[in-house]
C-alpha cells in the first residue's frame, strides 16, 4: 500500500505538469487569437487597395502592418520552449510551419506593393500564413487530455474557424465590389463561405458554455445591410461605387464584435486551466496532510486508530488500506470518466479530419480552392442524401483505391 499511495501522489504529480503545459497552451492561443485577428485586417486592407488600383486603403494597408508587427512580438513572447518532451512532436511540428509562413510576410507585402500579386494571389497567400496559424488551436484541441479544457479549445477552435471564414467573405465581397463586379468564382466562394461559417458555428455551439452561446445570439444572424449586400454579391447584382467601403466597414464591425466574443472564450479557457491546476493541486496537498494523520502506521497499543486491532500482512492497519485504496479508485473513476467524455470530442474532431482530407484530396485531383472543394463535398451530401463525412469518407476510399 505504502508503493500504491507513492504512485498515486506521483499520479497526481503528473496531472499538474500536464495542465502546467496546457497553460502555456492558453497562453499562445490568445497570442494567436490576436495575431490572426490583425492578420485578417491586413489582408482585407490589402484586397480593398488591390482592386481599386491603390485608390483605396494606401495608409490602412501600412498601419494594419505595424499592428501585424505588435502581434507578431507578443506571439513569439508565448511560445514555449524549444524542448523536446513526449507526445510533443506534432505540435513542435506546426510551430515551426508557422514560423516560416510568418517569416515570409516582408516577402509578400513587397510583392503586393509593386504589384506582381493579383487579388485572388494574395489573398491566397495570407489565408496560407492564417491557416498555419489556426492549426495550432487545432493541434491543442485535439491533444488536450482535460474535458473541460477540451470542451474550452475545440469552441475557441470552432469560433475562430468560423472567424476566419467571415473574414475571407469580407476579404471577397470586398475585391468584388471594390471591381463593381463579382466574377462567377467569387459568387460560387461567397456561397460556400456563407454556409461553411454556419457549420463552424453550430460546433462552436455544441462545445461552448452557455454564456457563450447567450453572447453569440445577437452576432448570429448577420444584420439586414449585409444580407442585402450578400444577396448583390451571390446573385450578380449591380453594385455602386460606395459598395466596397460599406461592405468594408458593416463586415469589419461583425468581425470585431466576433473578436470580443473570441477573447471571452480564451478567457474561459484560461480560467478553466488554472481552475483545474488549483483542484489537481489541492487533491495532491489533501493526500499529504492525510498522510500525516489517517495514513499511519498501526503501532501496537496505541488508540488513535478505533477499531484496529491488528497489523495487516504490509504492516497497515485496515484503515490505511480501504483509505488507499478509495482514493485510487477515485482517481480511477476521475480518468474514466475523462477517457469517455475525450472519446465523444475526439469523434467530432475525427470527423473534421476526414472531411478536411477530402478537400485536399479534391483541391489537388480537381483544382478546386478550398471553398470550391467544400461545396462540392456539401453539394454532393445533399444529392445523395447523405451526411458530408459518409461523402468525405467514400472520396477517400476511391483516393486509396487510385493510389494503389
Amino acid at each position: 500500500m505504502r508503493d500504491a499511495l507513492t504512485w498515486l501522489q506521483a499520479s497526481r504529480a503528473s496531472d499538474i505538469a500536464s495542465l502546467q503545459r496546457l497553460l502555456e497552451t492558453g497562453e499562445l492561443m490568445a497570442a494567436v487569437s490576436e495575431l490572426v485577428h490583425r492578420l485578417q485586417r491586413e489582408r482585407g486592407a490589402n484586397n480593398l487597395w488591390i482592386c481599386s488600383d491603390g485608390a483605396l486603403f494606401s495608409a490602412e494597408r501600412h498601419a494594419r502592418q505595424q499592428e501585424v508587427s505588435a502581434g507578431l512580438e507578443h506571439f513569439y513572447q508565448a511560445l514555449p520552449a524549444a524542448i523536446a518532451q513526449p507526445g510533443y512532436s506534432r505540435f513542435c511540428n506546426l510551430i515551426a510551419a508557422a514560423l516560416q509562413a510568418l517569416a515570409g510576410l516582408p516577402a509578400l507585402r513587397q510583392q503586393i506593393s509593386q504589384r506582381e500579386l493579383d487579388q485572388a494571389a494574395a489573398m491566397a497567400a495570407f489565408n496560407q500564413v492564417i491557416r498555419t496559424l489556426l492549426n495550432l488551436v487545432f493541434e491543442a484541441a485535439d491533444t488536450a487530455s482535460y474535458p473541460g479544457i477540451s470542451r474550452a479549445l475545440i469552441a475557441l477552435f470552432s469560433f475562430m474557424q468560423g472567424k476566419e471564414l467571415a473574414g475571407q467573405e469580407r476579404a471577397i465581397g470586398s475585391a468584388g465590389f471594390a471591381a463593381r463586379q463579382f466574377t462567377p468564382d467569387q459568387r460560387s466562394q461567397m456561397v460556400a463561405l456563407i454556409a461553411a461559417q454556419e457549420q463552424s458555428f453550430i460546433t462552436f455551439r455544441e462545445f461552448a458554455d452557455s454564456a457563450a452561446c447567450e453572447s453569440w445570439q445577437p452576432l448570429a444572424q448577420a444584420s439586414r445591410d449585409i444580407e442585402r449586400l450578400r444577396r448583390i454579391a451571390c446573385t450578380g447584382g449591380r453594385c455602386d461605387e460606395t459598395g466596397a467601403l460599406h461592405w468594408f466597414s458593416l463586415l469589419s464591425e461583425r468581425l470585431d464584435q466576433m473578436k470580443m466574443l473570441e477573447d471571452a472564450l480564451t478567457a474561459t479557457l484560461m480560467q478553466r486551466c488554472r481552475a483545474a491546476i488549483d483542484q489537481a493541486q489541492q487533491q495532491a496537498a489533501g493526500t499529504v496532510v492525510q498522510g500525516d494523520s489517517n495514513f499511519s502506521l498501526y503501532v501496537s497499543g496505541a488508540d488513535w486508530l478505533p477499531g484496529a486491532a491488528a497489523l495487516d500482512s504490509d504492516g497497515l492497519a485496515p484503515q490505511l488500506g480501504r483509505s488507499v485504496l478509495s482514493l485510487i479508485g477515485e482517481q480511477s473513476q476521475r480518468l474514466q470518466q475523462q477517457a469517455d467524455e475525450l472519446a465523444a470530442m475526439r469523434a467530432s474532431l475525427d470527423e473534421r479530419r476526414v472531411i478536411d482530407q477530402a478537400k485536399h484530396w479534391l483541391m489537388q485531383q480537381q483544382g478546386f480552392t478550398e471553398e470550391a472543394a467544400w461545396q462540392a463535398l456539401r453539394k454532393s451530401a445533399m444529392n445523395q442524401n447523405k451526411r458530408v463525412l459518409e461523402i468525405a469518407q467514400a472520396i477517400l476510399a476511391v483516393a486509396k483505391t487510385l493510389s494503389n
